[in-house]
């Protein structure tokens, strides 16, 4: 992956720490998104229209965390169904991201493809209402 790209990507990481709002980077050409979310518990990447990038993103995001993630997923967008959203999440603070896990856990559309021993702990400990939808 090119030098400024990984740069972007790494600001743009930064940035949504530090403000804790939400940072997009948009590719008008293809019309993709990359957004980052982050919070004290959580950090979350999700990414639209270009899953050839995946990988790349997660290794860019591990390297710089020092972590890989913890969990990833995808599923079809709510907004607007006509395309897929990759979501790669580190949990920072097992104890922050209960809620989050249960919640993304009680919505049958997730297509899970990896989970770390750590969201499998948060998994197991947690209260999930497959009702709630």
């Amino acid at each position: 992956m090119e030098k400024e790209f990984r740069s972007v990507v790494i600001d743009a990481l930064t940035e949504a720490l530090e403000r804790k709002l939400p940072v997009t980077i948009k590719n008008s050409a293809n019309r993709s998104i990359i957004a980052f979310t982050a919070t004290e518990g959580k950090i979350i990447m999700s990414l639209s229209r270009m899953p050839n990038m995946l990988d790349d993103l997660i290794h860019i995001l591990s390297d710089a965390l020092g972590a890989g993630p913890d969990l990833v997923y995808n599923r079809i967008s709510m907004i607007k169904e006509d395309f897929i959203i990759y979501y790669v999440v580190w949990i920072r603070d097992k104890e922050e991201s209960k809620y989050f896990i249960e919640q993304e856990f009680a919505m049958p559309q997730n297509h899970i493809t990896f989970m770390s021993p750590k969201t499998i702990s948060l998994i197991k400990d947690a209260t999930i209402d497959l009702n709630a939808n």
